[in-house]
């Protein structure tokens, strides 16, 4: 592996583990939404999916971050795979 390959690797790897934070951070948040909505300790996945709806609603800045990364992860994916000279 070359060097330039190494660190194509290191940045794909760092976007992938801020895209995994975010993406956690934002599934345990609507969790706790959704426990604080049914009341009961496992909601079923229509609550689910009404508290993904209330936090993506709730915390604009957090999904535009979140849907930014992602794209970012994407476009590593396909530029690294494509060019990677490894």
């Amino acid at each position: 592996m070359t060097t330039l390959g190494a660190v194509i690797l290191t940045v794909q790897g760092a976007v992938f583990a801020l895209w995994a934070y975010l993406a956690f951070r934002a599934l345990i948040q609507a969790r706790s939404i959704a426990v604080a909505n049914s009341g009961a300790m496992w909601p079923g996945p229509f609550v689910a999916l009404a508290a993904l709806r209330q936090w993506a609603q709730d915390r604009p800045r957090d999904r535009n971050i979140l849907l930014l990364v992602t794209f970012l992860l994407f476009l590593a994916i396909g530029l690294f795979s494509t060019f990677a000279p490894i």
